[in-house]
């Protein structure tokens, strides 16, 4: 037979898993705009009965099974290696359009004019290589070029120095998340051990691993069904468990991963900002300035190649410009002895009237008599168009993963993401579900009642 308290014993199952699930739908709502929050849902299960069906007894209620944290790893998986890869192309974008400001092209004051000034100051000279006013006007002309020239090499090397700081800036973040995370695996482990909830302290480190992706490009391995998680740097470990291994700039500005006791090993695949940094450095504003210092060489040389072979009014030769070679954007100068005196410049080869030195130094500066054709002017505008051509090829790539991110990250919330209407219309189903569960209770009260003041009445 079954006990007269059986019905009470489900209807206090039932109020206890109603309760807890209005509960958890509280927590979600609460939580609805709390960045890296996972919607939490009840699992229900039915008691097991263990009495015999002949007892009469058809059920003995319910319980909570668990609180499941709603998370599609395998979309997580996807969104960080996609946020790594727009973050690197933010801060290409952002070094780009920089540098595009540093190049000022097309502009009256660009590298491009002061090229073209210094081409016609020779020109003019060669018509009257006796002038004073021509000369001087060499010798301004020289002066603004390398002027500008110099002051790009100080903004390149300037933007490299800002570069390098927010690398290690970077590595410093990626080192303090990491150990966040190392502290966190510590926590769900100990947690879960205790058989303590642990979604919220998952959500918190799913929201550091998201970091950490952004960061360095970092991938996740997911370790004893979840409790614990590895990160990969180039398929090197950062993050095992509860060990943090720090990341740090070599010698050589190489990303190197400290396995300790001196050891050391190089990454060579890193993504996220700190990927998008290397990248800005080496193969943009490195490339850049290498392109430009060949460039100045290139100037540097031709022009005192000619100039050497000619004669002044004051009875001088020499360079027109001098500079430490290998650092001539840094170094380049008009001649000393020239910026003194005008008078110093070579533009006659033979006679003082024929203007041939000056002439050749024309025809060297607009390409003619180079066997291409191609001119100062052309070879700078060669550098801007190709700025221009990786600007827009970056630009076309953070556009496209800034709409990759967003609609992996639609999905996730479609996953993970908390709606108010639909807690909303769960909370009033647990409502309803308690409600209920309270009027089993109080049948079950009403019918012991009767059995007990009310059943064996005869004869009193």
């Amino acid at each position: 037979m079954p006990s007269t308290f059986t019905a009470l014993e489900i209807g206090k199952s039932a109020l206890m898993a109603a309760r807890r699930a209005m509960e958890v739908t509280g927590h979600n709502v609460a939580n609805a705009a709390t960045p890296g929050y996972s919607r939490q849902e009840v699992v229900l299960e039915p008691l097991i009965q263990r009495i015999p069906l002949s007892s009469g007894v058809s059920g003995v209620g319910v319980k909570v099974a668990d609180v499941t944290r709603i998370r599609d790893r395998f979309i997580d998986a996807v969104l960080r290696n996609e946020m790594g890869k727009k973050e690197s192309f933010a801060v290409q974008k952002e070094v780009l359009d920089h540098l595009q400001v540093v190049f000022a092209e097309p502009s009256d004051s660009s590298l491009r004019q002061a090229i073209d000034d210094f081409w016609a100051a020779w020109h003019d000279l060669s018509s009257n290589p006796l002038s004073e006013a021509a000369r001087s006007q060499v010798m301004e002309r020289g002066r603004t070029l390398t002027d500008l020239f110099r002051h790009l090499g100080s903004q390149l090397d300037s933007l490299t120095a800002d570069i390098d700081a927010n690398i290690q800036a970077t590595v410093n973040k990626i080192n303090l998340t990491s150990e966040k995370i190392a502290v966190l695996n510590v926590e769900i482990s100990r947690a879960l051990a205790r058989k303590e909830p642990v979604a919220d302290l998952m959500d918190r480190r799913d929201l550091l691993l998201d970091e950490l992706a952004s960061l360095s490009g970092a991938t996740v391995t997911h370790l004893d069904e979840g409790s614990s998680v590895r990160v990969l740097l180039g398929g090197l470990p950062i993050v095992d468990h509860q060990k943090v291994y720090k990341i740090e700039i070599g010698p050589s500005a190489e990303i190197r991963v400290s396995l300790g006791n001196g050891q050391y090993a190089v990454v060579d695949a890193v993504g996220g900002r700190l990927g998008g940094l290397k990248t800005a450095r080496n193969d943009i504003v490195g490339e850049f300035k290498q392109e430009l210092e060949s460039m100045l060489f290139k100037l540097v040389t031709g022009v005192n190649g000619i100039h050497d072979d000619g004669i002044s009014p004051s009875g001088t030769s020499g360079p027109f410009f001098e500079g430490v070679a290998g650092d001539y954007l840094g170094t380049v100068r008009v001649v000393q002895a020239i910026q003194e005196d005008p008078n110093a410049i070579c533009a006659s080869k033979t006679d003082p009237l024929d203007g041939q030195i000056a002439r050749d130094i024309a025809n060297y500066l607009d390409g003619t008599s180079d066997p291409s054709g191609t001119s100062f002017s052309d070879l700078w505008m060669g550098i801007v168009g190709r700025l221009g051509a990786v600007g827009q090829k970056v630009e076309g790539g953070f556009d496209t993963q800034e709409l990759l991110v967003k609609e992996l990250q639609n999905r996730r919330d479609s996953v993970s993401g908390v709606s108010i209407d639909e807690e909303v219309a769960n909370l009033i189903r647990e409502q309803h579900a308690f409600n209920a569960a309270s009027r089993v209770i109080s049948i079950a009260d009403e019918m012991l009642d009767t059995i007990i003041n009310r059943m064996g009445m005869a004869g009193r």
